[in-house]
């Protein structure tokens, strides 16, 4: 499954914030984008999506919001449950 993290390049080595779960010896495909460029996309897509929504409710976005991450957040645990 895809997992996203944040890493420090250090000595020529990427080196993950947290631990991640691969098998010793992984071969992985790594997608590079830096946070700073990262945050100024997200961040402009934050703001279209703020001016599309206005006629929206703001209680009501947030409360959709909420309930597809625990939805995403329910499945991610369900796929991690060994079988």
């Amino acid at each position: 499954m895809p997992e996203s993290f944040r890493a420090v390049f250090e000595n020529g080595v990427l080196r993950p914030l947290r631990p991640i779960r691969l098998k010793e010896k992984s071969r992985v495909f790594i997608s590079v984008y830096p946070e700073s460029q990262w945050r100024g996309d997200f961040e402009r897509l934050l703001r279209r999506m703020r001016v599309r929504t206005k006629a929206v409710p703001q209680p009501v976005i947030e409360t959709e919001v909420t309930r597809a991450r625990a939805e995403v957040k329910a499945k991610r645990r369900g796929a991690r449950r060994p079988a």
